[in-house]
């Protein structure tokens, strides 16, 4: 942000009242241009008297360089101060919360525990090449929380097909000592990771009556407020608003709220000031609005609100390690992949298992740790390249691709020759060699030194390019 007229607006939290005012119309600027029917048509039609009409005094250069595919490639090529500065402003701080999420996902979001920390490494790796730039949206948290089972919404579009609410689990002494107790717990095996967790999953935060009792604790652990993510924002519109306006004093972070509707869109406008949804980002999930964000997997990929070809999988786990949901005492572990015949929400489960106590808890989590996540995959173990991930011999090396997606390629450089790597490929393409086969007929074959070969080896492992050991014993007879 080299730019002296931008400035941070979510940490440290911005106090200029006419920057945020600015920044905030632009908001709504966009989103009336991709959830309002008709807007699109209107303002080309009459700009100024368009914005006008809805209560905005925004410049209708920056609304065009924003909204308008054509005009923002043309100021692409001019010098950065024709741009007019509120699209600048609204820029840096769209700038700003993609630098934050990015930060989770490569920073704040890594555990501490070694095997831990390895293998959330290799899934984060492994969706780069299965998902492509989806997988800079994910940021693969550690752990998150459900404080419910199920889920009274019932969205049509909902990615992991929550299933109907069944049970609440209320902030009691019981369950606020056994809360506090995990929140703890984790801290002390996980780390700090762990406070990007969300206080929802497969649930309706709001479905909770105690949610602001759960998250209170929380924060009280961890020092930040868990990001929310709400299909009932309207539901109890005060509650709402005070809970966001306690959260943000607390915290300055991004919170969204789906919006299942036209009508529920314009209760929201009518009910929060641009200014309160600066740091809300509102998620249009209805078939009018002309630019709707239905993700291609869970019911959406069953229903007709997405055409899905045989090829195409999505995603929207964020998750890469542990789900503990307090309402029915259970953990499980997961990781994103395409959605799939197989795995049509797009996630692959490795385990669940149920805890009765904090005890307990403590037991499953570390006891799972141990049994699937390896700090190294062992050198006896039989390698298998994904069968979802495509590979080829390159003039430099190896390439490791899926169609439409990005393509991972490992390159000779230094003692390390492309021959190197056309070698140790050929060994692997029929899986089933353990490293010490690999590097022993290697050996014998061209000579190749085994510190060479495992080295190799570790940079395809890192990659998240071989079967996990868990993987392979699901797919065993």
């Amino acid at each position: 942000m080299s730019d002296t007229e931008i400035r941070h607006v979510i940490s440290p939290a911005c106090d200029d009242a006419e920057y945020v005012r600015e920044v905030a119309e632009a908001k709504r600027a966009l989103e009336l241009w991709t959830m309002e029917p008709g807007f699109q048509e209107k303002f080309l039609a009459a700009p100024e008297e368009t914005l006008a009409a809805y209560g905005l005094s925004i410049d209708v250069l920056s609304v065009r360089i924003l909204c308008v595919r054509e005009t923002a490639l043309e100021y692409q090529k001019r010098p950065p101060g024709d741009t007019p500065r509120a699209a600048r402003r609204y820029r840096g701080f769209l700038q700003e919360k993609i630098e934050g999420r990015d930060r989770m996902a490569r920073e704040s979001c890594v555990p501490k525990h070694p095997a831990f920390r390895a293998w959330r490494s290799r899934q984060l790796n492994r969706c780069w090449v299965e998902l492509g730039m989806k997988n800079r949206s994910l940021i693969h948290v550690p752990m998150t929380f459900e404080l419910d089972l199920g889920c009274s919404v019932g969205c049509p579009f909902c990615g992991i097909m929550a299933g109907k609410l069944q049970k609440v689990c209320p902030y009691d002494e019981e369950n606020a000592a056994l809360w506090r107790g995990i929140l703890s717990f984790a801290k002390e095996t996980v780390g700090d990771a762990v406070g990007d967790a969300t206080c929802y999953y497969a649930t309706e935060p709001l479905d909770n009556p105690d949610y602001e009792k759960f998250t209170d604790d929380f924060f009280d652990v961890f020092g930040i407020v868990p990001q929310l993510t709400t299909a009932a924002s309207m539901r109890n519109p005060e509650r709402t608003r005070k809970y966001l306006l306690e959260a943000l004093k607390k915290e300055r972070r991004v919170h969204r709220f789906s919006v299942l509707s036209l009508d529920i869109l314009h209760k929201i406008f009518e009910t929060f000031t641009m200014e309160e949804l600066l740091c809300v980002e509102l998620l249009p999930q209805f078939a009018e609005a002309p630019h709707n964000m239905f993700a291609k997997t869970g019911r959406a990929r069953e229903s007709e609100l997405a055409h899905v070809a045989e090829d195409e999988n999505d995603t929207i786990a964020c998750a890469s390690g542990f789900i503990v949901n307090m309402a029915e005492r259970s953990i499980r572990l997961m990781t994103p992949c395409g959605s799939s015949k197989e795995h049509p929400t797009g996630e692959y489960i490795v385990a669940k298992e149920s805890f009765s106590d904090l005890e307990d808890f403590k037991r499953v989590l570390v006891s799972t740790i141990d049994r699937y996540m390896a700090k190294e995959l062992p050198k006896d173990q039989p390698l298998f390249l994904r069968p979802t991930v495509s590979f080829e011999e390159t003039a430099e090396g190896v390439e490791f691709f899926r169609p439409n997606k990005l393509r991972l390629k490992f390159r000779g450089a230094d003692d390390l020759s492309p021959d190197l790597y056309h070698d140790v490929l050929r060994k692997l393409r029929g899986g089933g060699k353990t490293a010490y086969d690999v590097v022993g007929e290697l050996m014998e074959e061209t000579g190749a030194f085994p510190a060479n070969v495992f080295f190799v080896l570790k940079k395809f492992e890192q990659a998240g390019l071989f079967l996990e050991p868990y993987e392979i014993d699901k797919k065993a007879p």
